[in-house]
């Protein structure tokens, strides 16, 4: 079964090659081996190619997982700068990937996982940034059905830009701004954001917690909807008209609509778990998002 799900992705990622951008001669594919620490992302042995990708414009396409591939802890330090021309295809099936440096795709960046493999998580901490020229696809793919058990977690000072944010599975905005100019699509409270997704309104929260989120303009109904399906919280605590703020006229982000928790300092700090059991708005007693795993 684990051979026949590795051969599907591997067509998936084929597939998924076309819907991208075009790959020009000299760029290359790199996949993560962990065979070296197992962590490191600069550390060479833990490429199959045997070397790390460099930042310099060749860099096409990058697999976090694959045959064989153990559920790492991959982790991009403060000094690396990561570059590549098209999409990241990962953390996945049960992996975490902690961004502390820089991070670019010329396309995006797609996270997954399910019940079996455990959840995958995606850290970006403090003054790390990730910037995606088209999508990021959080829990869900049009390529792909299924995938939800993902959180996203991001903390004080990082960044996230990108046009379109494909949602199926749980941000946790603990600091920072996740910058969305395009779109952002949660489906509908019963259906996958992409037909044949295993995604819905009970795989899906958006946790604000001292981070801003930031949406393209007239989004407010959007977002007041969003609340009355209980997929937005407060510090962990269903959203509100009492503790989420709405804002179209914030002048430092002049014509977009302004999210995020009236409260100055979160009464709880703690990740809403990817668990497609989870009745959304409820409040588990999770690790403190420092020991996400």
């Amino acid at each position: 079964m684990k051979i026949a799900i590795a051969v599907l992705i591997c067509l998936i990622l084929d597939a998924a090659t076309f819907i991208g951008l075009a790959q020009s001669a000299g760029q290359t594919n790199y996949t993560w081996s962990a065979g070296g620490d197992g962590a490191t992302w600069n550390q060479a042995a833990n490429w199959k190619q045997g070397i790390a990708p460099p930042a310099n414009g060749t860099a096409y396409k990058i697999e976090t997982s694959g045959t064989g591939v153990p559920k790492s802890q991959i982790t991009i330090a403060a000094a690396d700068v990561v570059v590549m021309n098209d999409s990241l295809f990962g953390p996945a099936w049960g992996q975490t990937l902690n961004i502390y440096g820089r991070v670019t795709c010329g396309f995006g960046e797609f996270v997954w996982g399910d019940a079996r493999s455990g959840t995958t998580t995606l850290n970006l901490y403090s003054n790390a940034t990730l910037t995606l020229k088209d999508t990021l696809a959080l829990g869900t793919a049009w390529w792909f059905a299924g995938g939800s058990n993902v959180v996203m977690n991001v903390h004080d000072r990082a960044q996230v830009n990108t046009i379109w944010l494909q949602f199926g599975g749980r941000l946790n905005l603990y600091g920072g701004t996740v910058n969305v100019t395009g779109d952002f699509n949660t489906g509908s409270p019963t259906d996958p954001v992409f037909e044949g997704g295993m995604d819905s309104d009970a795989t899906r929260a958006i946790n604000l917690a001292g981070g801003t989120l930031v949406l393209p303009a007239g989004y407010s109904d959007t977002v007041k909807d969003w609340i009355a399906r209980g997929i937005v919280l407060a510090c962990g605590v269903p959203g509100s008209d009492t503790n989420v703020a709405i804002d179209e006229t914030d002048t430092n982000w002049p014509d977009r609509t302004v999210v995020k928790a009236k409260l100055a300092t979160p009464i709880l700090n703690q990740p809403i778990p990817a668990d497609v059991n989870v009745t959304p708005g409820a409040v588990t007693n999770s690790p403190s998002e420092k020991t996400v795993k």
